[in-house]
């Protein structure tokens, strides 16, 4: 027991030490480094599969994918098949090998590697081959680690299409009548309802109250030039529909904010 120099200059780390930190700066996340080289992007060919360079990061060991790393799949049954990265740190080895079976896609060692010495089996692809051909699954989803700029960056823009006002493009179907397309019940229920008349007076109201009757409609209250008058608001398959009270008024914006 006793303290070890990590940071400093003559420390001596270890493997372990090291694979412990990256998969800490990794946010304990196991996977191919997006976004970096060619995110081992793979091709088929002549029943063997290729992969391009990319960067895989196991429990914090990290391999480097040699561009142009193939291994051959031989067509000989019917059989759903991974190509794995296998990382042993008890025998401190790592291979590419097929593993497949009939009946549906093998099963794979999952080792802790941060607890435990052992094999963790990584899926570069998944495939299916017949006793004629080979084929790449392309619904099959890798396993990516993002950079915490990219999921800080992707973050902003879901708070960003979550809370601002999302505008909507109006068509005036008649005077005083006006349409609104392209949204659902969903995201209505979820969203405050602003709608400007001549772009001075605003009305809003909640978009779940359009479902409280049978009928998906309602009628919201609005004063304009020293009158009171009612909007009629219908939603139907996709389309909200704007009426005014009027058919002098012109609703100029319409938003959605969630």
């Amino acid at each position: 027991m006793g303290l070890q120099k990590i940071t400093f200059e003559g420390g001596n780390v270890t493997a372990k030490i090291d694979a412990d930190l990256y998969h800490f700066f990794n946010s304990y996340d196991v996977g191919i480094l997006k976004s970096l080289k060619n995110e081992c992007s793979m091709t088929l060919a002549n029943n063997t599969i290729t992969f391009q360079d990319g960067y895989v990061s196991i429990y914090g060991r990290v391999i480097y994918i040699e561009n142009q790393t193939n291994i051959g799949v031989t067509p000989d049954s019917s059989k759903s098949g991974y190509v794995i990265l296998g990382v042993n740190t008890a025998t401190n080895e790592v291979n590419l090998y097929l593993k497949e079976q009939t009946g549906g896609y093998p099963s794979l060692m999952l080792t802790n590697l941060i607890n435990n010495d052992g094999l963790y089996e990584f899926v570069l692809c998944a495939y299916t081959k017949t006793t004629t051909s080979v084929t790449l699954n392309q619904v099959y989803q890798r396993k990516f680690i993002l950079s915490p700029k990219t999921i800080i960056d992707d973050l902003e823009q879901r708070l960003l299409i979550k809370y601002i006002p999302q505008s909507k493009s109006l068509t005036k179907v008649s005077n005083g009548v006006y349409q609104f397309f392209g949204t659902s019940s969903t995201e209505l229920r979820e969203s405050i309802i602003y709608v400007f008349i001549n772009n001075t007076t605003v009305i809003s109201f909640p978009g779940d109250s359009l479902f409280i009757h049978v009928g998906s409609n309602r009628n919201v209250s609005y004063r304009y030039a020293g009158g009171d008058y009612s909007l009629s608001v219908v939603y139907e398959n996709g389309v909200v529909t704007l009426s005014c009270g009027n058919t002098t008024h012109n609703i100029t914006s319409a938003y959605l904010k969630k």
